[in-house]
């Protein structure tokens, strides 16, 4: 894990070494680092991610298991996903964990999100670290998914990522989409019912 700026600036000099790729995706960061309390790059950022997580999913459904494009973006959408539902999808979809050291690379940022969003002190030195340890993280996930399966999911242009292929019709979709484990419910959230 990298060292962590100790100003505003050098958060920004950090996000300009970024691939341009997570450059785009992020593009509003150094304006609102620049211009609103951490809280607020903290947030954009977080949410971000979660689109990111979710079409790293949906994408990877459609390309490597050729899933209809409309389906398998209903059940992904409709899916309850928490941190740990993701890492049993992201397994069942591309058929690899997600590499250790990024999963505490997220966790370490996760913890200082969570301090934010319930109302805790998290000071501005771990609010950094926050915002830098979602670049590795965006930037180590795009190396995996681009290992496996070819694209890049912190990306803003994610046209022509299935390339030319036949699609499954909706309902092997849904079966299949069932199987890789996409419900209304977590699997998690099942357990506890």
């Amino acid at each position: 894990m990298e060292k962590v700026p100790r100003s505003w600036r050098g958060v920004c000099n950090r996000f300009n070494r970024s691939p341009e790729e997570v450059q785009a995706y992020f593009s509003d960061i150094p304006e609102l680092i620049e211009t609103y309390d951490w809280e607020v790059s903290l947030g954009f950022m977080f949410t971000r991610l979660e689109k990111a997580l979710n079409r790293m999913l949906y994408c990877g459904a459609v390309k490597m298991h050729r899933a209809e494009s409309e389906k398998a973006k209903e059940m992904v959408n409709k899916h309850h996903m928490t941190r740990k539902e993701f890492r049993r999808l992201f397994n069942n979809v591309f058929g690899k964990p997600v590499r250790k050291e990024l999963t505490t690379i997220l966790q370490e940022a996760e913890e200082v999100r969570d301090k934010v969003v319930h109302g805790k002190n998290a000071s501005a030195p771990d609010q950094r670290k926050a915002i830098v340890r979602l670049l590795e993280y965006a930037e180590g996930m795009n190396d995996q998914v681009n290992e496996l399966a070819g694209f890049k999911p912190f990306t803003s242009d994610l046209r022509g990522f299935t390339g030319r292929r036949e699609a499954l019709d909706k309902a092997t979709t849904a079966w299949l989409m069932k199987g890789l484990g996409f419900q209304r419910k977590s699997a998690e959230d099942a357990d506890a019912s």
